[in-house]
């Protein structure tokens, strides 16, 4: 896209002010200034040496070289012509240029009309200060709509290095911020699954608040394929549909789409709905067209329809959803549940004018599913608490009753259809804050906190599983009240979570220079309660979690975390990273995460500048526990005052299979123009 172009200003009632060494003029005859002529008027500059000046029409003429200037365009031209009335002039043999912009080139003439169009003949026009250009755009002819924010050009031929790389007899560009209908510049990629693959997108701008753009897709292993995404949006609503569509994929001989809906509106005040649709056409379509990991490693596609509504002391909702599978090693039995619906309610707020407040977390869902038990759960949890918050720490008891209740479907299986289950839960969470100010006159705290937690024992066997889950151990499960995420689960408890913290903040900019947490859950009675008929867990205390988190310096900084097992002495959980931020740009990422029969990998990621045109790039993502890479990218950038280039080769895993796929991406940006190729740097930087 080109430079933005500003709108010119209204000069009609604005005084016309000359500076020059002789004038000779009349009111109503023509007349003549001479010797380093300036004429100004609002934001409009002129220079010369010679003008011919009509008071009459108010139009003057310059047989002599000119150099014009205004907020839109500047030219230095041979000769030329303006009218102040009609804001219209005619210069010929120009150099010109965008004013407060690099970009520049020549024409044989120029008509500036009406003080909103300026039309160009013979011209070329790039963002090169050179004289020879890197890259260079010439047309027969040239047309600026200010007022319209378009540009018109005809007989235009783009090269760049002296080689001609674009023809077009006529197109059309936006010259400001203002969206226009028409074609953007092609795309290309290169990959081992789909071969190369060349897309060229029409935008539509179908109204102020709607707008589309489709793409023809080209793979030359696979075929025809069309994307294509409509957006709206209007005081209260919102929503964008994206879709891929392919006819017959060759690779495989079958009809191949994605497509997604999502749709939000806010009807009323404090209330909004959601709507999102998504499906494939296929298991493996990701894994054939997808970009990322993220994407290639999906095991499922949620849909989902919501209502929400806040209050000063309330929250409500209502939604459903359902999944679409797709990945094939997951088993009927493992698939989720759909939700169809669920309501939930949650109050928290004070009794009278005292520190206690009255807490309801509440849960209505029917679950269904295509294979095994189905059914209806009602979760209701009231609590009261009290809490007191002041500079030197705070304390918070509360005490509460959980009931979940079930009505079942067991599809002929045996058990009761109406298991419930109710227990008491009591905690008390509590903490200190103390602080001292160093000898550097730095402040540092430190900040002891327990919480205990007793919730009795209820047998939970003959309960469903349908959305429950076992938290990953974190810091933050130092002080929670159920180790389950999910309702299917209360988990039993008679336990005393420890933990201190402590930081150290620069007194200047008032930055944590570092900051070291510590906690571990000491357990007073076996842990009965779990997912399945697993034996309960009998250890005395939880892993030790300690979190390190280190600004060296001010582009250095380093995080470190670990949990560490006193009844196995075994590391469970470990992590280590820093970042490097240069003066110059220089950025370096690396990050070990190890969650023990689960995760050990690294990653990698590097920009690096050579000088100043010159970067390298790199990612690295390597999995120590499948002894493997799961994706490396490496690529180089370079980039001067006008144009940019930038390559990058990638390899990464693309299904559970073990299989890769590798693709090439190119990039080229003419500054002020447009960029041809894939966008490849987003692949790199996060």
């Amino acid at each position: 896209m080109g430079p933005m172009v500003p709108a010119a200003p209204d000069r009609s009632t604005s005084p016309i002010i000359i500076y020059a060494r002789e004038l000779d003029a009349g009111k109503t005859t023509q007349g003549e200034i001479q010797g380093d002529v300036e004429l100004f008027r609002m934001d409009q500059h002129l220079s010369t040496q010679q003008i011919f000046f009509d008071p009459v029409n108010e139009s003057v003429s310059l047989p002599g070289a000119v150099a014009y200037e205004d907020q839109q365009v500047w030219i230095n031209g041979h000769d030329g012509s303006y009218s102040f009335q009609q804001e219209s002039g005619q210069f010929s043999l120009i150099d010109y240029g965008l004013t407060g912009a690099s970009a520049n080139g020549s024409a044989e003439y120029i008509e500036l009309i009406g003080g909103h169009t300026s039309q160009l003949r013979e011209l070329d026009y790039t963002t090169c200060p050179s004289e020879k250009p890197d890259w260079q755009l010439r047309a027969r002819e040239l047309e600026l709509h200010h007022e319209e924010g378009m540009g018109t050009a005809r007989g235009a031929k783009l090269t760049f290095k002296g080689v001609p790389i674009l023809y077009a007899p006529y197109f059309t560009f936006p010259i400001d911020d203002r969206r226009k209908t028409g074609f953007l510049y092609p795309s290309l990629t290169q990959n081992s699954d789909s071969g190369l693959e060349i897309s060229i997108p029409w935008y539509w701008n179908i109204a102020p608040n709607q707008d589309a753009t489709l793409e023809p897709r080209y793979f030359t292993k696979r075929g025809f394929m069309l994307t294509g995404q409509y957006r709206f949006l209007t005081r209260r609503t919102g929503g964008t549909f994206d879709f891929d569509y392919m006819r017959k994929d060759r690779e495989i001989d079958e009809e191949r789409y994605h497509y997604q809906f999502r749709h939000f509106t806010a009807p009323i005040q404090r209330w909004k709905t959601s709507l999102i649709i998504e499906r494939v056409s296929d298991d493996r379509y990701f894994q054939d067209f997808g970009t990322s990991l993220a994407q290639t490693s999906r095991q499922f596609i949620r849909s989902s329809a919501s209502l929400n509504g806040v209050g000063r002391y309330w929250t409500f909702e209502v939604m459903a959803d359902n999944f679409q599978v797709i990945d094939e090693s997951v088993k009927p039995n493992n698939e989720p549940y759909r939700r169809v619906p669920r309501i939930g309610y949650w109050l928290d707020r004070p009794l009278g004018a005292s520190d206690v407040f009255f807490s309801l977390d509440s849960e209505l869902v029917y679950f269904d599913r295509d294979f095994g038990e189905v059914g209806s759960r009602l979760d209701l949890y009231p609590h009261i608490y009290w809490h007191k918050y002041s500079s030197w720490g705070f304390i918070k008891p509360a005490i509460g009753y959980r009931y979940t209740g079930y009505d079942l479907d067991r599809k002929g299986l045996p058990g009761d259809e109406s298991p419930q289950r109710g227990t008491e839960i009591a905690s008390l969470d509590a903490g200190l804050v103390f602080d001292r100010v160093t000898a550097k006159g730095n402040l540092q705290t430190l900040e002891p906190r327990l919480f205990y937690l007793y919730v009795p024992y209820e047998q939970q066997n003959d309960l469903p599983v349908f959305d429950t889950g076992e938290f990953t151990f974190g810091f933050s499960q130092l002080f929670n009240t159920n180790r389950f995420a999910g309702a299917d689960r209360q988990g039993d408890a008679n336990q005393l979570s420890l933990a201190v913290s402590t930081s150290h903040f620069d007194n200047e900019s008032g930055q944590a220079l570092w900051t070291l947490s510590l906690g571990q859950i000491f357990y007073f009675e076996q842990q009965k309660v779990q997912l399945d008929d697993s034996l309960p867990i009998d250890d005395d205390v939880s892993p030790f979690i300690a979190e390190f988190d280190w600004r060296l310096f001010s582009r250095f900084s380093a995080i470190a975390g670990m949990q560490w097992n006193w009844e196995r002495r075994q590391l469970d959980v470990g992590s280590l990273g820093f970042r490097y931020q240069g003066s110059k740009g220089e950025q370096i990422r690396f990050e070990y995460r190890f969650r023990r029969d689960r995760v050990d990998q690294f990653n990698f990621n590097i920009f690096w500048p050579i000088n100043e045109s010159w970067r390298v790039l790199s990612r690295v993502n390597y999995s120590f526990s499948d002894d493997d890479l799961l994706e490396i990218q490496g690529g180089v950038e370079y980039e001067s005052c006008c144009w940019a280039f930038r390559t990058v080769v990638r390899r990464y895993l693309k299904n559970r299979d073990g299989d890769y796929r590798n693709g090439i991406y190119v990039e080229l940006n003419l500054k002020g123009l447009a960029s041809i190729g894939t966008g490849s740097g987003q692949l790199l930087r996060y």
